[in-house]
């Protein structure tokens, strides 16, 4: 998994339900998306730590949204690139 932190506790996985290619893992560390299936993985939405889930809307897979572990829920509507804090 080329990409991905060595020896970290993966705390959430979703997998877009209409591109089965596109994945978003949730680690202390951040979030990281992998766009060909697990080959590879990217650092995305670099403000966020210390991630404790993370779910992609099945009727909209661009609006992603992620959970830290204080309780904090940010969201995405375009994929990962920018996030909005919820109330």
């Amino acid at each position: 998994m080329g990409g991905l932190p060595a020896n970290r506790t993966v705390n959430g996985f979703a997998v877009d339900p209409q591109n089965p290619r596109v994945m978003y893992v949730a680690m202390r560390d951040g979030l990281y998306k992998s766009t060909d299936a697990d080959e590879t993985w990217k650092r995305i939405g670099g403000e966020l730590k210390n991630l404790a889930a993370v779910a992609i809307n099945p009727k909209k897979p661009n609006e992603v949204y992620v959970a830290t572990m204080d309780g904090k829920i940010y969201m995405s509507a375009d994929a990962g690139m920018k996030w909005k804090k919820q109330q």
